[in-house]
Formats: structure tokens, C-alpha cells, sequence
């Protein structure tokens, strides 16, 4: 007891004492819809799942989401001029789009919202998506902003937050003294994670804040560091947060359409020539596969690389969109010297943001990357095309890498890309594409189709051919491999909307690898196949059935065999899942998962996982409740199994389990008063069959792993 006291004295009291003294005045109020709620809708659930599973990182989706957080609580009018962002919000494609504007067009606005069960296109679920996000009444044209009222009716929010896994893990059990002993395996710092955001808004039109983030085992002073490691790392801690970002962001309808300052992202056509931000992939859903680049977005995530900083704007007149940008970064690389010449070069960049150990703050913003560049577009009702050139330069050259199957990877220290991308609206067909060059000769291109076969059929269709030499380090396209090079591919989507309530949806994606890749010693190709079946009947009920079968080709080495041959991978999915409103404010979910795994000439693995959702959301209660218990079990890692769980609000889980165990988590909203709002999270995974979770200096000593989260949020 006494040393798990010690292990938490990094807690921050505040965060106890503003419910303390707040509770004594505290009357009960009525309780308004929490903006954090909206991801618990599936189709956004189920794209978090997808985009943890492609990536080893714990990454911020702040971006990803912070729209659908803003039109929570400001509304889009279906008869206005911001219909568009349902599209950004991947709410609607461009079909439902045309044919919502037809129908406003011939028919006059809209009265209500479920006038658009009669529009083509429109199914029960898809208006259940939107309904958080809508609302019906009269048009208003979009304003300058009046700056004599930003401040007085402009949105200041701060959010503060703690969270720490309350067993101790091997990094912290090595005293600092001794770290230089052990460079890469001792963490420095205290295991408390501390996260701050501050940001104003005024009506999405003008915004700032910044983002505050210490990582587990991060330091927050040199001063506790011996002489040794202060002369050998000490320039490289940051006072206070270890990760400072900021941004100042304005969108007007005038000459200056947007412009930012600070940190922010770029996204343009289809992501193959220059999205630097996260985004949506195959889902689900089967025909939400196009993207909509929002061009300028002002960066608040939590998220260390693959950010832009410096400056942008957006200058449009008429149908045309000229923008222009500069940035100059610092972030993450590994530097090595080549012994024979001396000279350094870059043999990765690294994307974890953790600044725990000696060499990770060695890597620490060791690589200043500039970029600047243009992107012209004409746009209309029916057609949009886009240009984008911009040039990327290294303080530091990319040096050749040693693996083979990097071969074609960027050397050198400068990279131009340059890219076309259109878009055309031709009836009840949107067609839509993409392609891109490197400086090098490198060549990508995507080309797609969305179309409305009849009322109640939506397909889409994509090919991309991704060159084995292209070079980019700020793309993010349709993909199936992490490395957005060597692929080619055919994908078909649809989307059946067999009645009112019932609908088929799936996808068939066709992917090859003309190259060799990481554990790919040869050419080899893929399947993946999807089917969902979903009953929403009403707003308060919804379920579903999902298949996947995908199967690819790895690495395998009979016993002494000098040579590696391919063998096939496959793993089949199956899901059931159920929400449903057992009284007013209680809402229950169920969720089934079982897996099956096999690989070529070695044993196969099955999993399940099998989950009870409990939401208690009162509408004359301050306090909210969300409790989980999972159980799970699986034959190995290969078999193991992604689930997105409710968080705090700008928080996400998403982790994988595998083993046998179960996981408990609890979560509490608090609205003290009509401007702060707390929460506290508890979550533990308890293993039935391990004596230590995880590996290295995150190894931990017994079959427990407990978390807990405490944060406040205050509107000034």
C-alpha cells in the first residue's frame, strides 16, 4: 500500500478540489447533450477501430473528430449554405448531396427533418447519423465576422487532464543514477501523463488555443537529472509540457477565404499528393471511400509529427482557390555518422512522440524538415480540379537504407511533389481521381466513381496504382499496406437499402504488391472481403451483423530451410451488435467478436470477445455513468481484437487484447455547473493466463493493468 501511495504522488489534488468546493452550491440541473457522446455513433466507431489496427502508435484523433464535436452543439441547417459539411463529415456523399439540393431546388426548404426519407439516396440510418448534427429553418447568408463581437459571443473552453496505469512498469524500476547503464530501456520521468488544451471558437469562423502534453515517463525539469545526462541530453527537455503546440486559425466568405498561423494540416484532392492529416479508409459503411479535403485546418491535437508549422492562406475569387504555404519543423529522426566519411544521415523518422528515455530524447527534434508549396483549384456545382506543387528540404540527408525492400525509399535531402486531382458531377455519377509525381520519376494515381444505380443502390468503385519508386512524405490516400507505395488494387462498395430500416452494405477490395515489402520477400497480393447487414428501425434501436474474410501473403521458413517462401494469411471476422434504449435515460449495447486465423504451415489461432455496454444518460441529473465488462479470449496476437471504448472528452482507447482475460471500465460525467464539467474513468484488464503483461521497460509484474483518467473542462 505504502509504495503504491509513493507511485501516486504525481496525482493532481485540483482536480479533486474543484468538485469539492463547487458540490456544496451545486443544485440539480437539466443535462445538456454531451458533445463526446457523438462518437459513440458506429460508423465513426467502427473507422477508429480500422485506423488503430493499421497503426502500432496511440494516436490523438482530436482532428479527426473535432468537427462532429463543433455541429453537436452548432447544428448545420439542411435549407443553408453549410450542407456541404455534412459531406466533410462523411455523413453523405456527393449523390445525397445533389439530390438534397434538387429537392430543396424544385420543392422549396425543408420542414423537417425526416422529409429526407423521400429522398433518393436516403436511408433510416443514415438520417440517424445525422440528427445530432442537423437541424431545419431558414436560410442565413454566411457573414464577415463582426471582430467587435468575437470575444463577447466567441466560445473559451480549457480542459486539463490526468491519467497514469497504476502498476508500476520495469522503466521506472531503474534509478536515474544508473539510466546512462541502460539508455533505451529507463524511463526518466514520473509515470503521470498531464494534458491541457485551451481553444476559442467563434462560429468555427475564428479560432486559437493551444495543446499542453507530458507522456508517461516524460520529464517535466532537467533539474533532477545528474551532471552526466544534463551535458548529454539536457537542451533537449522542454520545461513544463514536453509537446507544445499552437495555432491561430480565420475563415471569412470574403477575398481571404482562409488563413492560419501556427501549427496546422493541409488536406487536397484525394491525399495523394499532399494530406498531412489523419483520415477515414475503408469501412463498413462501403461507399463513404472519397475524401474531402477541407484545405487549411488549424492543428489541436496531441499528435508530435506530421504537422505543418509556420503559415498558410487561402485566397478565392469567384469559382478559384489559389493557396499558398510555409512551414519549418522539427521532429523525430534517428542520425547516425558513417564512419568512413563522417558524414550524418537519417535512417528513420520517428512518428511515437515519446521522449521517455536517453535515446528517445537523443532523436528527439533532431530533423528540421521545410516545406512550402501552392495548390490551385477551379470549383463549380459540377466539376473541381486541382494543381498542388510544393517542395520538401531536410536539414539532415536521408541516408540509404540497408534493408533491401526499402531499395526505392527517399534518399537525399530535398523532395518535389507536384499532383492534379479533379472531381465531376455528371447526373446521378461523381467522378473522382487523383495523380501525383516525385521529383524522382515516382508515379501514384487513383481514379474512383460514386453512383446512384437506382434508389435504393449506391456502388463505388476505385483502382489505384501506386509506383514502387514514388516518394512522399505528406500523402495519405486510400491505402491497404502502410507504406502508400509498391500497391495496386480494384475496390467495389455498395450500399443496398433493401427497406426503411434494413440495409446491405460491403465492400470486395482487390490488392496486389508488384515489390517486395517488410516480411514480403516477393510479389504478393490480397483479398478483402466485407458484408453488413443493419436493422435501425428506430432512433433508439440498432443493430447489426458484419463478415470480413481477408487473406495476404507473409514470410514462412520451414526448419532449416535457407530460403523463405510465401505463405497464404487469412483471418475471418464476425460480429454481432445491438443497441437498444431499455428506459429513457438507460441504453444498453452488446457487442460479439469471434475470429479465425490461419496462416500457412503453422498452427491457427481463434479468438472472441464479447462486451455489455451500460449508458446511463438522466436529462434532470448532473451525473452520467457508462460502465463496460468484457470478456476475451484469444490464441495469440495474430487473433487478437480492436475495440473503441467510451473516454473522457479529446481522449481515446482503442486497445487490442489478446490472451484470456477480462476488462472492466467505468466512467462518470459530472456537470458541476453550466460551465465545468468533470470526469473520472476507471478501467482495469485482468489476464487469467499471464503472469506479466506487455515486454521491456513496459513490462509489468502480475496479471493486472489499471488505468484511471480525471479531467475538468471549463467554459470562461
Amino acid at each position: 500500500m505504502k509504495q503504491n501511495l509513493t507511485y501516486l504522488r504525481g496525482f493532481p489534488l485540483w482536480i479533486l478540489l474543484i468538485p469539492l468546493t463547487l458540490v456544496i452550491s451545486q443544485q440539480s440541473t437539466a443535462q445538456q447533450p454531451d458533445t463526446s457522446n457523438v462518437v459513440n455513433i458506429e460508423f465513426i466507431t467502427d473507422q477508429l477501430e480500422n485506423l488503430a489496427e493499421k497503426s502500432d502508435l496511440e494516436l490523438d484523433y482530436s482532428d479527426l473528430l473535432e468537427d462532429y464535436l463543433y455541429y453537436a452543439q452548432n447544428p448545420i441547417n439542411l435549407n443553408g449554405n453549410e450542407i456541404q459539411e455534412l459531406r466533410t463529415l462523411y455523413l453523405i456523399n456527393d449523390i445525397q448531396l445533389n439530390n438534397l439540393r434538387l429537392t430543396i431546388r424544385e420543392f422549396g426548404p425543408l420542414v423537417s427533418i425526416y422529409e429526407l426519407q423521400n429522398i433518393p439516396g436516403f436511408d433510416e440510418e443514415t438520417i440517424n447519423n445525422m440528427l445530432p448534427f442537423v437541424v431545419v429553418g431558414p436560410s442565413e447568408a454566411k457573414k464577415l465576422p463582426d471582430l467587435k463581437n468575437t470575444f463577447r459571443f466567441g466560445s473559451h473552453q480549457l480542459l486539463m487532464r490526468y491519467e497514469q496505469v497504476l502498476e508500476q512498469r520495469a522503466g521506472y524500476k531503474i534509478p536515474i543514477d544508473s539510466a546512462i547503464d541502460y539508455p533505451g530501456s529507463t524511463y526518466l520521468g514520473s509515470p503521470q501523463k498531464y494534458f491541457a488544451r485551451y481553444a476559442f471558437n467563434f462560429k468555427n469562423q475564428i479560432r486559437f488555443g493551444f495543446t499542453l502534453d507530458k507522456d508517461p515517463g516524460e520529464l517535466m525539469s532537467k533539474g533532477q537529472l545528474p551532471d552526466t545526462l544534463k551535458r548529454l541530453i539536457g537542451d533537449k527537455i522542454t520545461p513544463g509540457f514536453d509537446f507544445i503546440s499552437a495555432f491561430m486559425y480565420a475563415e471569412t466568405p470574403g477575398l481571404i477565404k482562409q488563413v492560419a498561423l501556427g501549427d496546422y494540416h493541409l488536406e487536397f484532392g484525394q491525399g495523394l499528393t499532399l494530406w498531412s492529416g489523419l483520415s477515414f479508409g475503408k469501412s463498413a459503411d462501403g461507399v463513404q471511400l472519397k475524401k474531402y479535403g477541407r484545405g487549411i485546418r488549424a492543428n489541436s491535437s496531441s499528435n508530435e509529427n506530421r504537422f505543418f508549422r509556420g503559415a498558410a492562406i487561402t485566397l478565392g475569387y469567384k469559382n478559384i482557390l489559389f493557396t499558398t504555404f510555409y512551414s519549418s519543423n522539427k521532429v523525430d529522426s534517428n542520425i547516425e555518422r558513417d564512419v568512413a566519411d563522417q558524414d550524418e544521415g537519417v535512417t528513420s523518422i520517428i512518428e511515437t512522440g515519446l521522449h521517455r528515455t536517453i535515446n528517445e530524447l537523443i532523436d528527439k527534434r533532431s530533423l528540421k524538415i521545410t516545406a512550402y508549396g501552392a495548390h490551385a483549384s477551379y470549383q463549380s456545382s459540377i466539376v473541381q480540379i486541382g494543381l498542388t506543387s510544393y517542395q520538401t528540404n531536410m536539414g539532415t540527408a536521408i541516408a540509404p537504407a540497408t534493408e533491401v525492400y526499402k531499395t526505392f525509399n527517399f534518399t537525399g535531402n530535398s523532395l518535389t511533389n507536384y499532383g492534379v486531382d479533379a472531381s465531376f458531377n455528371l447526373n446521378k455519377f461523381n467522378v473522382f481521381g487523383e495523380f501525383s509525381m516525385s521529383s524522382n520519376g515516382g508515379k501514384a494515381g487513383l481514379a474512383g466513381v460514386n453512383t446512384l444505380l437506382s434508389d435504393r443502390l449506391i456502388v463505388t468503385m476505385l483502382y489505384h496504382n501506386y509506383g514502387i519508386d514514388y516518394q512522399n512524405l505528406y500523402s495519405n490516400p486510400f491505402y491497404e499496406s502502410s507504406s502508400l507505395v509498391n500497391e495496386q488494387g480494384f475496390y467495389i462498395g455498395f450500399k443496398a437499402l433493401i427497406s426503411k430500416s434494413l440495409n446491405l452494405t460491403g465492400y470486395i477490395d482487390h490488392f496486389q504488391f508488384p515489390w517486395i515489402k517488410y516480411r514480403v520477400d516477393g510479389p504478393s497480393s490480397g483479398h478483402d472481403y466485407l458484408m453488413q447487414l443493419t436493422f435501425s428501425p428506430a432512433q433508439k434501436y440498432n443493430a447489426y451483423f458484419k463478415m470480413r474474410f481477408k487473406d495476404k501473403q507473409e514470410n514462412f521458413q520451414f526448419p532449416y530451410d535457407y530460403t523463405k517462401t510465401l505463405a497464404r494469411v487469412r483471418r475471418n471476422d464476425f460480429r454481432f451488435f445491438i443497441s437498444y434504449e431499455v428506459w429513457p435515460s438507460v441504453t444498453f449495447k452488446n457487442r460479439l467478436d469471434v475470429v479465425f486465423f490461419e496462416k500457412e504451415n503453422s498452427p491457427s489461432e481463434n479468438g472472441y470477445m464479447l462486451f455489455q455496454d451500460i449508458l446511463f444518460r438522466p436529462e434532470k441529473f448532473p451525473v452520467e455513468f457508462t460502465f463496460r465488462y468484457a470478456l476475451f479470449g484469444t490464441d495469440g496476437y495474430d487473433s487478437r481484437i480492436y475495440t473503441y471504448e467510451n473516454d473522457v472528452l479529446y481522449a481515446f482507447s482503442i486497445p487490442s487484447f489478446f490472451g484470456d482475460g477480462q476488462r472492466i471500465y467505468l466512467m462518470a460525467k459530472w456537470k458541476l455547473t453550466e460551465r465545468i464539467n468533470f470526469w473520472l474513468r476507471f478501467a482495469r484488464t485482468t489476464y487469467f493466463n499471464k503472469t506479466t503483461i506487455s515486454s521491456g521497460a513496459d513490462e509489468i509484474i502480475g496479471r493486472y493493468k489499471t488505468e484511471v483518467k480525471a479531467e475538468v473542462k471549463i467554459k470562461l
